[in-house]
């Protein structure tokens, strides 16, 4: 895939056609399940596709705001508590965003609001935890640069798009050198250059309502992936997000030169200045 473009196409849709997409759709997309990208091999997963009674089944316990998309489709990404599982989901969850949207088919991440609710209710094994949520289907016809604003069942509104789509967070507030806060000025790089379109992928990441709390630091060969404080996104969602953004990154990257290693979860020995709270989730190297 070409996750560089792709990366800048996605785009959430909250308003989904009741009618199905194509079977040969379906079919392209389970094939996938198999050999989707994984952040970390040995967790184990379970991928399923679910139908348009999800949104009745997980209404109050999952959600936008704890209102259920409705679509026709969903996909729900399962795994046991381990280290770094949910960063795993989330890497999981948008490389087949990434099949969707080549698929020509929209999306939207949907936050597990009470996730021992959502278990019952999905009646998931007792080793399985439900990391990921994304409904997905054909996005009913919208105003240009508008979107849902949903508050709930009764307080549903469209709004303006304002600024720029994508990407979310400009590249040179995104990515730091060793020195905490100096740009890396990595616009200066040549537009065609792998590392400039991985940044670029990953600034167009989605999160909990496109706070896109994290940045990165050049060091050397070494891409860091700093996690900021965020009063707003749960600790679920923030490492949902670390694992979305590392996507992009690596699949921009990755689509001009393998990496052996790609991700490697946790911080490297060396110390860094930080800001209070903030944590480096993981380093890659070019």
């Amino acid at each position: 895939m070409d996750y560089y473009n792709l990366a800048i196409k996605r785009e959430s849709t909250r308003s989904f056609k009741k009618k199905p997409v194509l079977e040969r759709q379906l079919e392209e997309l389970q094939d996938y399940f198999l050999q989707c990208r994984k952040l970390i091999e040995d967790i184990p997963v379970t991928i399923e596709l679910l139908g348009p009674e999800t949104q009745s089944i997980l209404s109050g316990c999952a959600g936008y705001h704890n209102f259920m998309i409705e679509a026709p489709h969903y996909l729900l990404i399962s795994s046991p508590k381990m280290e770094h599982y949910l960063e795993n989901a989330g890497y999981i969850g948008e490389d087949l965003v990434m099949k969707l949207t080549e698929l020509e088919l929209e999306s939207c991440w949907i936050t597990v609001g009470d996730s021992t609710e959502t278990k019952k209710r999905l009646s998931l094994p007792e080793n399985m935890e439900p990391c990921a949520l994304i409904a997905f289907g054909n996005a009913t016809v919208m105003l240009p640069s508008s979107r849902l604003d949903i508050k709930s069942i009764s307080d549903v509104t469209i709004k303006k798009r304002t600024g720029f789509v994508a990407p979310k967070l400009s590249v040179d507030h995104a990515v730091y050198t060793k020195n905490w806060g100096e740009s890396a000025e990595i616009s200066s790089l040549p537009l065609n250059s792998s590392l400039y379109q991985a940044f670029i992928a990953a600034c167009c990441a989605p999160s909990y309502l496109n706070l896109q709390s994290y940045r990165f630091i050049m060091d050397g060969n070494r891409i860091l992936f700093v996690t900021l404080p965020d009063e707003l996104t749960t600790p679920d969602d923030t490492r949902l997000n670390a694992g979305i953004a590392m996507l992009h990154f690596a699949g921009a990257m990755e689509n001009h030169h393998s990496s052996e290693s790609g991700w490697i979860m946790g911080a490297p020995e060396d110390v860094f200045e930080l800001p209070e709270g903030a944590r480096i989730d993981g380093y890659y190297t070019t």
